[in-house]
């Protein structure tokens, strides 16, 4: 399996914001978190490697044009696509972590930073996972989604404790199942000091990122002991399509007339509009869940994999 240069990337995302995106390399060093000789070193080493030549001849740069197109497309205010050639193809889900990894160093080197909000899944635990080490001062990591399953047990894709090690902060888990029994139950939890304590700790965070589920047999959801199969293709044949916290949404990414979305106890849209919202997903399978949640209004920024870009620009709005 051929081995995937993060360095050789990294000069070809500089060298394409320096000759083409006509930024200035300070302006470069603020926003990829890294000094100005260090941009110009990269840059020097982009042409030596000679990929700046007449054009700058690497797929980096076709997913920057493709991440310049989602943003504009879906309004996006952040947007970052991983290449896939046929070499990788088979390396989606590391492609994605690399670079939601890499955006969330960026992220916590950001000046005055004292929170990220974190969903749960797989997809953000892997993105956590390279994180090297940070000394943050007064950090918070926020869980956003209960983390408790019907039979008691924890979700085991929960980052939030993985990435507070990695900061020097503290952790902050919705200790509270993610679907209730009912919508009073639901109501219960809302009133808890635990979830407004958690709503407060939110308002800290400088952004929050989330994966993004599809729905069906032996989807996130069930695997995670919160629904069955049975309830699973009840809601496909309901029009079901993506699943955002917990939350069902449809092709149109519209809250399912359902009523396991009565149970829901994750943030709802409109508290988790108050930050930017990041999804981190990917993969042939979640095309259409992702496609929903961009309709929705559910993000404000996306990290995907190339051919998953070049889907959700050929769809219709």
């Amino acid at each position: 399996m051929e081995a995937i240069d993060t360095k050789v990337e990294l000069q070809a995302q500089i060298a394409w914001l320096y000759y083409i995106g006509n930024l200035p390399q300070q302006d470069i060093a603020k926003k990829l978190g890294m000094s100005r000789p260090t941009v110009q070193r990269f840059l020097n080493l982009a042409i030596e490697n000679g990929i700046v030549q007449v054009k700058i001849d690497h797929t980096a740069t076709t997913c920057m044009d493709l991440a310049k197109r989602l943003k504009d497309r879906f309004h996006l205010a952040e947007c970052e696509v991983a290449p896939v050639d046929e070499a990788t193809v088979g390396q989606v889900d590391l492609l994605i972590a690399m670079s939601s990894g890499r955006f969330l160093e960026q992220t916590l080197r950001a000046i005055g930073i004292h929170g990220i909000a974190l969903g749960t899944g797989r997809a953000i635990r892997s993105m956590c996972h390279g994180v090297s080490r940070h000394h943050l001062k007064n950090f918070k990591v926020v869980s956003l989604a209960g983390t408790v399953a019907s039979d008691g047990s924890f979700n085991r894709y929960d980052a939030s404790l993985s990435l507070a090690e990695k900061t020097d902060g503290k952790y902050f888990i919705l200790s509270i199942p993610l679907v209730a029994e009912d919508v009073h139950d639901r109501e219960y939890w809302y009133a808890s000091r635990t979830y407004t304590r958690q709503l407060s700790n939110y308002a800290d965070c400088h952004t929050a990122f989330i994966g993004v589920g599809w729905v069906g047999e032996d989807c996130s959801l069930v695997q995670d002991g919160f629904i069955d199969n049975a309830a699973a293709r009840q809601l496909v044949e309901q029009g079901a399509v993506c699943d955002v916290l917990g939350w069902v949404l449809d092709g149109e990414g519209r809250l399912l007339n359902q009523p396991i979305n009565d149970c829901i106890t994750s943030f709802k849209q409109s508290i988790l509009a108050q930050r930017p919202v990041i999804g981190v997903a990917g993969g042939v399978h979640k095309h259409a869940a992702i496609l929903a949640a961009l309709r929705g209004g559910w993000l404000k920024g996306l990290i995907t994999d190339q051919h998953t870009a070049e889907f959700l620009l050929n769809s219709k709005t």
